[in-house]
């Protein structure tokens, strides 16, 4: 291997043996304990190490875009996390959920919209995917930018037997976009999103929108 190849900007495998697999905590997202030995990065030889590791999965994240209106859907719900960290428990973000068994990313991520805003995509396609946490869990984000009607929103979402109180609202893109800059959003998944689409966003709509509709 070139001494090059580890400067790459981008992504590269490491040889590595899991030595041992631990589960901690068998919850609604597992917690095991994972021993493993991998090839060596820096230095002269492998290292073994020993890491927890949250199996949250695979999740799909939705930018439900009105390009009529130039609005990005968000919802507000009780997040436990930013509850006890910031103290705004009502942050804004995606419509998102995991990837039930059975079903794709593309399958979830018609889903979630549905249920968390009970919009209907009228186009959806992938946008990216990150990994939201590697030193700590294991869940990869599908994002999907979707076409939606936003003036059909009628601002509830959320199933009631999985506890969710969720509200959605219209956000027009550039207010969303300067909110994100001003540092008012610090959902992880919405940030990644509102930079991503203020790059890419709506030339991908205009081209997921032409291909939506018919030939003439």
């Amino acid at each position: 291997m070139s001494d090059t190849y580890r400067h790459r900007l981008e992504d590269q495998p490491l040889d590595f043996t899991v030595e041992k697999d631990e589960r901690l905590y068998p919850g609604f997202r597992p917690l095991d304990s994972v021993t493993v030995h991998h090839a060596p990065l820096a230095r002269p030889e492998g290292l073994t190490a020993r890491r927890e590791i949250l199996r949250s999965g695979h999740a799909a994240i939705v930018i439900p875009y009105d390009p009529a209106r130039d609005e990005i859907v968000v919802i507000r719900q009780f997040r436990i996390g930013a509850a006890l960290t910031s103290g705004k428990a009502a942050a804004l973000e995606l419509p998102a959920g995991l990837v039930d068994e059975g079903e794709d990313a593309l399958q979830a991520a018609r889903r979630e919209l549905e249920e968390e805003t009970g919009l209907v995509a009228q186009a959806i396609a992938p946008a990216y995917a990150i990994l939201s946490s590697p030193g700590l869990s294991d869940e990869i984000a599908s994002f999907f930018l979707a076409l939606v009607d936003a003036e059909t929103l009628n601002g509830e979402g959320g199933k009631l037997d999985e506890q969710e109180d969720i509200l959605a609202i219209r956000a027009p893109v550039d207010a969303l976009i300067e909110a994100v800059d001003a540092g008012s959003i610090e959902n992880g998944f919405l940030v990644s999103a509102a930079h991503w689409f203020a790059r890419h966003g709506r030339a991908r709509a205009r081209l997921l929108r032409d291909a939506a509709e018919p030939a003439a």
